[in-house]
């Protein structure tokens, strides 16, 4: 008999890269792969099993950010990194909201190699957190996109950038 955990293990790799992947496309390779015929029960709590532990995965990379941060600011010195947190209580864990970055070098190339125009871009984030990169741009001298800082952030939103 197939449990909800050997689903899970079984076809870790398939529902990572395939995350909306439907309930009976998940029966359907149990049934070709394991030769067993699973009920939707099963398929729908090795899905969200394998979802809980993805979401722990990125709770701690983003936890590894603080250290990412320090390290920017020791090895990239006059650079602008911040991060925003968002904590309910004194003693609740803390919440990732923002992250922006502008090293000091790019700064002072864009002042003196580039137009003094910006532009900003931004991309949907999918996955478990939901939210928004944001990309400023500048143009070269060859009429080339000169990046010069980058965020995080939960939406688009112009007051992130002060």
């Amino acid at each position: 008999m197939v449990n909800v955990k050997v689903i899970a293990e079984h076809f870790e790799a398939t529902i990572g890269d395939h995350p909306k992947m439907k309930l009976r496309e998940i029966q359907r390779r149990v049934a070709s792969k394991m030769h067993v015929n699973v009920n939707m029960i099963k398929c729908r709590k090795a899905k969200k099993m394998m979802k809980d532990k993805l979401a722990g995965n990125f709770l701690q990379e983003f936890a590894m950010l603080w250290d990412y941060t320090d390290e920017l600011r020791l090895k990239n010195p006059g650079s602008t990194i911040k991060i925003a947190v968002n904590r309910v209580t004194p003693h609740s864990p803390t919440h990732f909201k923002r992250f922006y970055v502008c090293f000091e070098a790019l700064k002072r190339g864009w002042k003196e190699g580039c137009r003094p125009v910006l532009g900003l871009d931004g991309y949907f984030l999918k996955g478990p957190f939901k939210g928004k990169l944001l990309a400023v741009v500048g143009r070269d001298g060859n009429n080339q996109m000169y990046l010069v800082a980058w965020a995080i952030v939960e939406g688009e939103c112009i007051d992130y950038w002060e």
